[in-house]
């Protein structure tokens, strides 16, 4: 009994040795390998590829398939992408001159058991080449709201407003898009939390609280600058980054206002300066006596000019300022001379001031246009190869037609003045008082969403003729980013601008 005994446990152990060499040794799809994008996975092979690799999911939905060649040497994982929730998807591989094809069927997609992620309604269409196009809208919904376990979450939409990919963060409370860049082999989805492939495979994390870059992180050589929070300001601060995610510089938003302002002002200057920056050095109490952090500057986007070391940030609460960087000095600000940023409901509100009450900085502000015809509230700053500044101008709580607005500054200290240089409104879009974006696409047309009615158009930005519009529908007070980018990166393909030229 007991030889007989061994011997099933040794035929059992051999089965399982061989079907363990069967599996790892024959090409092999993976659904979902992070468990974070169920409308993503991988094709392995056992060895890393000896000629190119061609990966292709079937189109459905008027969607055209999605194609991309894996040159030689590429690996031994080749991520797949765009599949279908409720379908049979069909996926084919070439290489070697065989082919392989097979059928991967998914049901609806439940996130958390709740959120069904919708298709969405393309209501304007002029385009209808482009219909077969690979490139996917990606989105960053605030589903949190009507869903608090989920938060955030990155979708990505085909042209006809069909669902093609889904991430779910495993720190959903972080994972808002910023954008999509390509790095190397693989496109990287840039977050609040650093970078990590479509797949959720993380490269960076900078998830620890004194490095969370929320709104917007640009490269600065080799190195990036980052946005994060003071202990008692928010979204004040602003990091450069090493490759690795260590922080090189901590730069303080107070600290630049003060600098500006002078190191002895008159007992008035400094009231009003206190009553306009909150940090460390000027932490709010509130009337049962406790401290609170002030959402006083809200940075939400930067441009970095390397050829002129310049630093352009978007305060959402406080206007558009120009900053050296280097020395980290304060050269001008911009904002309307209208700015009623605070909602009546804030408590802060009566004793909370602008920049506009500091007498010390009227010879840095940006006067003409940018005072009578100015920016508030806005959002995504765009830099022109001229010097041109764009930006979304969400024009505060007023209800007023939100815009896409340039501006051409000149001058000099105490002589800063801008001239209004393009304007875009569309009347149907008139209330987007957060959020929002603006990115210029390889045909020279705009992209823009309008974050709280959930509507990207694409315009022509010549004519101003609306070229396409798609309309979403997801139970979120809004949608903050989007970004038009295809799966895969491809040498010598043009990828739309998210900041600069």
């Amino acid at each position: 009994m007991k030889k007989r005994t061994k011997l099933f446990l040794g035929v059992l152990i051999l089965a399982a040795l061989a079907a363990w060499v069967v599996c790892h040794s024959s090409p092999r799809f993976i659904l979902n390998p992070s468990g974070r994008t169920p409308l993503s996975g991988v094709y392995k092979l056992p060895f890393t590829n000896q000629s190119p690799l061609t990966v292709t999911v079937a189109g459905q939905r008027n969607d055209a398939d999605i194609t991309h060649t894996f040159p030689a040497g590429y690996g031994r994982a080749f991520p797949i992408h765009g599949l279908y929730p409720q379908a049979q998807n069909k996926i084919t591989v070439r290489y070697q001159g065989k082919t392989q094809e097979f059928t991967v069927p998914l049901p609806e997609i439940r996130v958390n058991g709740g959120f069904v992620p919708p298709a969405q309604v393309v209501t304007i269409e002029k385009d209808p080449s482009q219909k077969k196009t690979d490139d996917i809208y990606f989105i960053s919904a605030s589903i949190g709201e009507k869903h608090p376990n989920l938060s955030w979450v990155i979708l990505g939409y085909s042209r006809n407003g069909n669902l093609r990919y889904l991430n779910i963060d495993d720190k959903p409370r972080l994972n808002e898009l910023q954008r999509i860049v390509p790095e190397g082999k693989e496109m990287m989805l840039i977050t609040d939390i650093g970078s990590e492939t479509l797949l959720g495979q993380r490269r960076l994390d900078l998830s620890g609280k004194n490095k969370i870059g929320h709104h917007d992180r640009v490269k600065k050589g080799d190195h990036f600058i980052s946005l994060a929070n003071s202990k008692w300001g928010v979204e004040d601060r602003v990091l450069e980054l090493d490759a690795k995610g260590h922080i090189v510089r901590d730069l303080s938003a107070g600290e630049l206002v003060r600098k500006a302002v002078g190191a002895n002002p008159s007992p008035a200057e400094r009231e009003m300066l206190n009553r306009v920056v909150f940090d460390e050095h000027n932490i709010y109490i509130t009337k049962k006596n406790t401290p609170q952090a002030i959402d006083w500057a809200h940075i939400n986007s930067i441009v970095y000019d390397e050829k002129t070391d310049m630093l352009y940030c978007s305060f959402r609460n406080l206007g558009v300022l120009a900053v050296k960087y280097t020395p980290w000095e304060l050269v001008w600000w911009m904002v309307t001379d209208k700015l009623d940023f605070l909602p009546p409901d804030d408590p802060t509100a009566k004793h909370r001031r602008f920049l506009d009450a500091l007498a010390s900085l009227q010879a840095y502000r940006v006067r003409g246009d940018g005072l009578t015809d100015g920016p508030k509230h806005h959002h995504a700053l765009f830099l022109w190869p001229d010097g041109t500044l764009g930006l979304f101008d969400n024009r505060g709580y007023a209800g007023n037609k939100s815009r896409y607005v340039e501006y051409k500054i000149s001058g000099g200290h105490g002589k800063w003045t801008a001239k209004k240089t393009y304007e875009y409104f569309d009347p149907t879009l008139t209330n987007n008082d957060y959020t929002s974006d603006i990115d210029v696409l390889p045909n020279g047309n705009l992209l823009i969403l309008y974050g709280m009615e959930q509507v990207v158009v694409e315009v022509d930005k010549n004519t101003k003729e609306k070229r396409y519009q798609l309309n979403f529908a997801l139970p979120t007070e809004m949608i903050y980013r989007v970004d038009k980018m295809p799966f895969y990166p491809t040498p010598g393909r043009e990828y739309p601008k998210e900041h600069k030229f």
